[in-house]
């Protein structure tokens, strides 16, 4: 018998039977995917645990090596202080900083010797303080070092030359007689206006970390370890992979230490000798600002980190048989209620889907309900899709100021095309301005190259040459006008400044100009040897001043015509456009040119004149020899009473260093020479005193620190200076009355100071 079933059976027998179906295939599919999911999630988790702790890592190293640049800045600001002054002020730095900081098995600075002794006239030699820890004391330790020529190598040296915060390779170390250590080094160069002169850092221990990583296990059966920039393992689970390498221990394919030094982070499978399967992950570890990277790493076990996944799995499995089943009830009851409309929908969507949106496919709207909003939702979408299509097409055709309302905020279509537009903008722009650089450019390279052209020409006739010149740069740079102004100093007492060429509207104009130097913008220009442009001119200032015609240009541009810092005069240029920066190098570039080729016919011109002069002399010469043969004989009895004074200046300066105590010092007060009486009496070695300054023995207050001051103030104006000081040696005190006479030179100017003094200690005891 056939069974009648009408159109609502028929479409919830299919519905739900389709359903079913879809439903379990969705959820098989669902099940694959959440497995993927789940394996994909769990290396994210180890990832997240390396990189969290690479970031804690690299700030614990960072806040070390923020201080090793404060410690720098120290450096620098005080070391234009005496050097005593000085040095106590970085032994107190050094030592808080070591005493503050477990963790620091020393701090240390080191200068170039040339950059804190002003008389050091050397280009090696440099100065190392450093405090250390040695059976549980600070220990201070001042050294001089490297002071052979030619010592340029070693970690100190390459940090000098690449000017960068610098992390050493871990290394194994012993201070004094302890126990070694693994430890390594952050240091950062002491700057002095661009010039590297010295490093400030510190020696850090690096047991810390290994004591850290052995409380690393986000996960069961997991282990942490640290890998330096070389490769070097600084802490790891098994100690005894502490020190060695980790290229080493792991295949070339997967390039381990390439990938630590480029800083990044890293992810592979391996299993060790038990055939245990772990995922390593690798973060790197940035220390400050220096270029050579750590990394942090992290094994963890694979089948631990998936056995919570793989349950959560199975209970989604279950719960989406629930689901199933529930699914399948509301299916049976509102199947009749949402059959037609849901196929239509369906229908309208498909062709939405194949890119067919013609407004035809709008569906009426009937009724309030939620299938009806459904149906606006549709509509809506396809007026959206046509606006955005609109918009799509303008931009295609090159229309970029289109206008265009985005849907919602979430309109991802509508964003991306925004964002394209940006886009495109942003590359016209830049485009543009590549060309706008790219013609910049070769017109300055053409432009060198034709006057190097010019400049090599023949320039005997100078005015003639400086006319080429200056008619072809006028041209060249699209001015009105110009001029080459040169410094006639033929007559010493009489130096002046004097049009050598100009050029101006297509005519030559031929006009004498005499400028005094430091007079005028010609004159300013000379003087302080700097380019000047101005683009806010009166209407009378050019005739007045730069003497190029009566045009009024609104822009004037002066370049100085100097070479290795001596100027020969200026080029002047007028128009009525500012010059533009490029203009302003190329003509600068010219210059320089124009100034060497100014120089070198002014030697050739001094070298004629020169050599007409030295002709003359030689006449003269040959008359006056006969006079001189005269004068040598008068010359010889001179010499000879000469030479017997000498001998009793001599005898007089032989007794003098016997009978007192004697010293030299410069015009800053630091001794030059010592006599042995002097050494002999306070017990020391000249190597230890030269050097040292004037009060460096002595202990003053303020009052008398202001008058050592103006006592060597009258001594550099030649005044003559009697006093009685107290100086410490050895912790014993001497007491001196001593006589500092400055020594004059032939023009009456002190070249230095003697110092004669006499011991008068026990005579001092007795009076107190």
């Amino acid at each position: 018998m056939k069974v009648k079933m009408n159109l609502k059976s028929k479409m919830l027998i299919y519905i739900l039977t389709t359903a079913l179906i879809i439903y379990a295939l969705a959820l098989g599919y669902i099940s694959f995917k959440l497995n993927n999911i789940a394996f994909n999630n769990a290396k994210k988790l180890t990832s997240t645990y390396t990189r969290e702790y690479a970031n804690y890592t690299s700030s614990d190293l960072s806040v070390e090596m923020d201080m090793a640049r404060a410690l720098a800045q120290i450096a620098m600001g005080y070391k234009n202080l005496p050097y005593g002054q000085m040095n106590n002020i970085y032994f107190e730095a050094l030592e808080h900083l070591i005493e503050e900081n477990p963790n620091f098995l020393s701090s240390w600075i080191i200068f170039e010797l040339s950059a804190i002794w002003p008389d050091w006239n050397k280009s090696h030699g440099r100065m190392r303080l450093t405090y250390y820890r040695s059976g549980g004391q600070i220990m201070l330790q001042e050294e001089i070092l490297d002071t052979a020529p030619g010592f340029n190598r070693g970690t100190y040296y390459d940090m000098l030359d690449r000017k960068v915060e610098y992390v050493m390779d871990p290394y194994y170390h012993s201070y004094q007689e302890a126990e070694e250590v693994i430890e390594t080094s952050v240091g950062v160069n002491i700057m002095d206006n661009g010039v590297s002169v010295g490093v400030a850092g510190f020696d850090l221990e690096l047991q810390r970390f290994q004591d850290l990583i052995k409380d690393i296990q986000p996960i069961d059966e997991s282990y942490a370890f640290l890998i330096a920039y070389n490769g070097q393992y600084v802490a790891h689970k098994n100690e005894k992979l502490i020190g060695t390498f980790i290229q080493d221990s792991i295949d070339e394919q997967h390039d381990i230490l390439s990938k630590i030094q480029k800083g990044k982070d890293y992810f592979y499978t391996l299993e060790d000798e038990n055939g245990k399967e772990y995922w390593i992950s690798y973060s790197p570890v940035k220390i400050g600002n220096s270029p050579m990277n750590w990394s942090f790493g992290l094994a963890v076990p694979v089948d631990v980190v998936l056995a919570d996944e793989k349950n959560t799995l199975m209970q989604s499995i279950y719960v989406g048989l629930i689901g199933l089943i529930l699914t399948a009830l509301i299916i049976w009851l509102i199947a009749h209620n949402i059959s037609r409309p849901i196929l239509k929908t369906t229908t309208v969507l498909s062709d939405l889907s194949k890119g067919n949106i013609d407004n035809s496919k709008k569906i009426k709207i009937k009724g309030n309900d939620e299938i009806a909003q459904m149906n606006n939702s549709v509509n809506t979408l396809i007026d959206g899709l046509n606006k955005t299509a609109g918009f799509a097409r303008e931009i295609g055709k090159g229309n970029l100021g289109q206008k265009f309302e985005l849907l919602s905020e979430k309109d991802v279509l509508g964003n991306s095309l925004l964002e394209m537009r940006k886009s495109l903008k942003l590359a016209n722009e830049q485009e543009e301005k590549r060309k706008s650089e790219d013609n910049k450019q070769n017109w300055t390279a053409q432009g060198l190259a034709k006057f190097g052209e010019i400049l090599r020409q023949n320039n005997e006739d100078m005015k003639e040459f400086s006319y080429h010149i200056i008619s072809n740069l006028v041209k060249y740079v699209n001015a009105n006008q110009g001029g080459i102004f040169t410094i006639n100093d033929d007559d010493k007492n009489d130096i002046f400044i004097e049009l050598l060429a100009c050029y101006a509207y297509e005519r030559r104009k031929f006009m004498e100009k005499r400028i005094e130097v430091g007079v005028g913008l010609i004159g300013r220009c000379v003087q302080e040897q700097k380019i000047i442009h101005m683009t806010e001119l009166p209407e009378e200032y050019i005739t007045i001043t730069s003497g190029l015609g009566k045009a009024v240009p609104s822009a004037l541009l002066i370049i100085p015509l100097k070479v290795n810092d001596e100027i020969f005069g200026v080029v002047e240029l007028a128009g009525f456009n500012a010059f533009e920066d490029h203009v302003i190098k190329f003509v600068e570039e010219v210059g320089e040119s124009i100034a060497s080729t100014i120089a070198s016919t002014k030697i050739n011109i001094r070298t004629n004149q020169l050599l007409a002069q030295s002709q003359q002399q030689s006449e003269e010469m040959a008359a006056q020899e006969e006079e001189m043969r005269q004068n040598m004989e008068e010359l010889q009895a001179t010499q000879e009473e000469a030479g017997r004074r000498s001998q009793e200046m001599q005898g007089l300066l032989d007794a003098l260093n016997t009978a007192n105590l004697v010293i030299e010092y410069d015009l800053k007060g630091y001794i030059i020479t010592v006599n042995d009486n002097y050494l002999q009496l306070v017990g020391t070695t000249g190597d230890q005193l030269i050097g040292t300054h004037h009060t460096d023995n002595m202990k003053l207050n303020k009052t008398q620190q202001k008058e050592i001051n103006k006592f060597w103030g009258d001594l550099k104006k030649g005044i003559a200076k009697k006093e009685t000081e107290r100086v410490e040696f050895n912790k014993k005190e001497y007491v001196f009355v001593a006589t500092y006479t400055p020594i004059l030179d032939e023009d009456r100017n002190p070249l230095k100071i003697l110092k004669i003094a006499t011991d008068i200690t026990e005579l001092d005891k007795v009076k107190k």
